[in-house]
């Protein structure tokens, strides 16, 4: 049994159980001390930019506050207030139209989901932890809510790997089966935040979550194996991009 002292408040959790909203608000799951998909991802880059997060800065970022604001609204309606977001006058009306769009689109199945719950569980080493969107445990599917700027499908496709979204997936499919949960499947549910923002939906398949499988089992060695303790930056080789080595005649492959 995994004891998590939080605060005020201790969550048992037993590795079976989602925590869910109500008893674990968003704030304090990204505050747990475990490791989760965006970690990874952070770690993709360097591990020692997870290693050292708690000092990095960031940017306010008005895109971030427009897809939190878009989770919120779909996923706690009952807990949305738009007033709480500070947006301009133009953002307030994109906002309400992405909203709009996405229970157009997708109410049928965020309706009959658990959203926005937390899973926590050890695992060899270390401890994972995941804040699934949208899960629907009797079919297996485990549903991400995406806002983009894109409002092409192929556009999203061709960016869904630079952005590390087979770690994600796969990280997440593997967390709920780790714990006992049927997931088989895992889509995005996409929110464009451009004309004519007209939503989309993407499952990933087998082989975009195996490769993402393979990719996370290394960083997570990396993760581990880390010293803390060096003051080590990794570094990664620029090459000669594809068109050039088409010139050069060379294998790119």
């Amino acid at each position: 049994m995994l004891e998590l002292d939080f605060k005020d408040k201790q969550i048992v959790q037993d590795g079976i159980n989602f925590i869910s909203s109500d008893a674990l608000s968003n704030e304090e799951y990204h505050k747990l001390y475990a490791l989760s998909a965006s970690g990874i991802k952070m770690a993709h880059k360097d591990p020692k930019l997870l290693a050292k997060k708690d000092l990095l800065m960031r940017l306010p970022s008005p895109a971030l506050d427009m897809g939190t604001a878009v989770h919120e609204a779909l996923l706690e309606p009952d807990k949305f207030d738009i007033n709480k977001y500070s947006l301009t006058p133009a953002n307030v009306t994109k906002l309400k139209v992405m909203i709009n769009n996405g229970k157009v689109m997708f109410d049928y199945i965020l309706k009959s989901t658990k959203n926005e719950v937390s899973l926590i569980i050890e695992d060899e080493g270390f401890t994972r932890k995941v804040r699934v969107d949208a899960y629907d445990e009797a079919r297996g599917i485990v549903y991400d809510v995406k806002t983009t700027r894109y409002n092409s499908k192929s556009k999203f496709i061709r960016d869904a790997y630079d952005l590390d979204y087979h770690l994600q997936s796969a990280f997440y499919l593997d967390t709920l089966r780790l714990a006992g949960y049927k997931a088989d499947y895992f889509a995005f549910l996409v929110i464009p935040s451009e004309n004519p923002c007209e939503p989309f939906a993407l499952q990933v398949s087998d082989r975009f979550v195996e490769d993402g499988r393979g990719i996370y089992s290394e960083i997570v060695e990396n993760i581990l194996s880390y010293d803390k303790t060096k003051e080590e930056v990794f570094f990664d080789v620029i090459d000669l991009p594809i068109w050039r080595l088409k010139q050069l005649g060379e294998d790119y492959e």
